[in-house]
């Protein structure tokens, strides 16, 4: 039962503004690519005093752009927790992009809880990098 009421709860708690508690930062910002060739990009997950991110469910990365698949390669754990000193590192790769600059548009989802308040939530947030292809 407290199992259905937790996942009853994680479901509701999408409506919450997650950038209050948890901040999205991707490093570089700005990459050289060609069409068919694989690059690193991180991202870093940041908690307010108080809160953490969990292990598991894990991070996920997802493209919302055509023509890239992004996933996630190393996710740095702290036992059941997510390290938030270390980057999450998230390959792509591009197929099919025109030559030129793009903004490669992705969703990174997580869950975090208050330690001190005693809730978990679903967090999702839109973050971008712009991709420079090269012919």
């Amino acid at each position: 039962m407290r199992l259905f009421l937790l996942i009853m709860v994680m479901a509701m708690s999408f409506a919450f503004n997650s950038k209050k508690e948890v901040s999205v930062e991707v490093k570089p910002a700005s990459v050289e690519v060609k069409n068919g060739q694989s690059f690193s990009f991180f991202v870093r997950l940041k908690s307010v005093a108080g809160v953490h991110i969990n292990a598991q469910p894990p991070v996920s990365v997802k493209s919302e752009t055509e023509g890239a698949s992004l996933t996630v390669t190393e996710i740095p754990k702290a036992g059941e927790y997510l390290d938030s000193s270390k980057p999450i590192k998230v390959e792509c790769k591009v197929t099919g992009m025109k030559a030129g600059v793009h903004k490669l548009n992705f969703v990174v989802g997580y869950t975090y809880c208050s330690e001190t308040e005693g809730w978990c939530r679903m967090g999702k947030d839109e973050s971008s990098i712009e991709i420079k292809v090269k012919k």
